[in-house]
């Protein structure tokens, strides 16, 4: 399965392997730079801290080893700067999206979903923002939901290329042919020199378009 994050970084990010990740093994990495309050969202998961990374250490030795699962000490540092920017101002916008992002990349698309919806209340008509939560909604199997967020982009910028190539992505993991079809065939329209062109000509071929 194919996901798109927004202009900058179509799709690709659901169903590619996840090992090596920012934020630990099993998880991808990929834009990012917000953060919410110290206090967890419910269901979040608590990154614990990390020992350092190999060649990050002066002097001979051994680097320290970051716990299994824990996120490089740069990422880790990252996010607590993030979370301490949203404790101390809860619209810090660039916080909010930084941290859906930095769990969006890492594919904890449930952690990033709260982020994301704070960050939309305060820019609602972002339409690189509203296909990354898609994004992170189809990434937590909530795919009709991820479509009506797509459908919100695509009602105000009905030929955005990300919106449309997700919602083609969408539509067919979930068995709505026609509907998938249609949104490749514009997105292959208004971007055919698109770098993700070839995937959705891939697509169309493998639903039989």
């Amino acid at each position: 399965m194919l996901a798109f994050g927004g202009v900058l970084a179509y799709f690709l990010r659901i169903g590619l392997s996840t090992t090596g990740s920012a934020l630990g093994p099993g998880v991808v990495a990929q834009q990012g730079d917000s953060n919410i309050q110290a206090t967890p969202v419910p269901g979040e998961v608590v990154i614990p801290q990390s020992g350092g990374a190999p060649g990050n250490s002066v002097g001979g030795g051994s680097p320290p080893q970051a716990a299994a699962g824990a996120p490089p000490a740069p990422i880790q540092r990252l996010l607590t700067e993030l979370k301490g920017r949203v404790a101390r101002n809860p619209h810090d916008l660039s916080a909010l999206v930084g941290l859906a992002s930095l769990y969006a990349d890492a594919a904890k698309f449930p952690q990033a979903l709260p982020y994301y919806k704070r960050a939309l209340a305060l820019d609602p008509g972002n339409p690189d923002l509203r296909t990354d939560y898609a994004t992170a909604l189809h990434g937590s199997n909530e795919d009709l939901e991820s479509l009506a967020q797509l459908q919100v982009v695509l009602a105000a910028k009905p030929d955005f290329p990300p919106a449309l190539f997700n919602e083609g992505i969408v539509a067919s993991s979930i068995g709505r042919r026609t509907q998938a079809v249609a949104a490749f065939q514009k997105f292959l329209k208004v971007a055919p020199n698109d770098s993700h062109a070839e995937d959705a000509r891939t697509a169309l071929k493998n639903i039989g378009a």
